[in-house]
């Protein structure tokens, strides 16, 4: 995304309906707070930071366990 003219005003993240929640980009020192509702159903829900080469070390996996 970043060769694109509009990576900036779309927060480097791309349209895709595999992103589930974004947020916008925040500057070194601050902080920014996402509530969601885990999803529906259990499973590896993986995260990434997708500004440009960040993902390399900004990544993780949110996992969704549900007891019965």
């Amino acid at each position: 995304m970043a060769s694109l003219k509009d990576d900036f005003e779309k927060n480097s993240v791309p349209a895709s309906t595999d992103v589930l929640l974004a947020t916008p980009l925040v500057n070194s020192g601050k902080s920014y707070r996402l509530e969601f509702k885990a999803p529906d159903q259990a499973g590896d829900y993986p995260f990434i930071c997708s500004f440009p080469a960040h993902w390399r070390v900004m990544q993780g996996m949110l996992v969704v366990k549900y007891r019965s």
